[in-house]
């Protein structure tokens, strides 16, 4: 898979959830994956490090805040299959004001992207080396900013043209949070993509990919996370 094309989930979604290794970052944003063929090829740098452990480390059950939910929602290692690995690509100084999510998808509004308050990027990198699945999890002022972020992503969908994207048969999908859209759809170029996205309280995930599986399963283990979340502090 080219390195490029699971950045097109955010060529469709945004530059926020694009792929590293398209495009140039610093050591937040994109840099925590290399546009060489292989991840082990150059270091990650010392912040995405760091923000990998403790995402890999973070107790759902005990967050106290919702950047902390965020943090402990986000897609690990252990949520993909055997030999595939995680890259983290955390956000510098938390300023989300040039860093959109959700965004630029054929054109639809994204009026809650304005009420996001933390969120935690990674992507996941299959044994090739090339990245397979993109993923945001992401804090929002409310819940109703939370829901009104999956709405939205809904409607954008809904607007794309056809000539760009072919939708396909809907998933068999359990085990997600009880706010949940699943969409799968073929790309002008011929690939096809999954888009997980689910919702609990102010914590919203979204996964893309291109492995259904792979997708699918790491989206149920981390709605097990979200299940995990005191309600009191994500507003559930």
């Amino acid at each position: 898979m080219s390195t490029c094309r699971v950045r097109v989930l955010l060529v469709a979604l945004a530059a926020g959830l694009g792929l590293a290794g398209c495009g140039a970052g610093g050591e937040g944003g994109t840099a925590a994956t290399s546009s060489a063929p292989s991840a082990a090829a150059s270091p990650e740098p010392s912040a995405a490090v760091a923000a990998a452990e403790a995402e890999a480390a973070a107790d759902p059950a005990t967050v106290t805040t919702p950047a902390e939910a965020a943090l402990a929602t986000a897609l690990r290692a252990a949520d993909l299959p055997a030999g595939w690995s995680v890259q983290a690509n955390p956000v510098p100084d938390g300023d989300l004001s040039d860093d959109p999510s959700l965004a630029g998808i054929c054109g639809g509004a994204a009026t809650a992207e304005s009420h996001r308050t933390a969120k935690s990027p990674v992507v996941g990198v299959d044994p090739t080396g090339s990245p397979a699945v993109s993923s945001e999890a992401i804090a929002y002022d409310t819940a109703g900013n939370a829901a009104l972020a999956l709405r939205e992503l809904g409607t954008a969908f809904a607007s794309c043209p056809p000539g760009d994207y072919t939708f396909l048969p809907g998933l068999t999908t359990t085990g997600l949070t009880a706010d949940a859209l699943v969409l799968q759809y073929r790309l002008a170029d011929g690939v096809s993509q999954v888009v997980v996205t689910q919702v609990r309280g102010a914590l919203l995930s979204v996964l893309i990919g291109e492995d259904p599986d792979a997708t699918l399963t790491a989206a149920q283990r981390i709605a097990g996370r979200m299940g995990q979340l005191p309600a009191p502090v994500i507003g559930a």
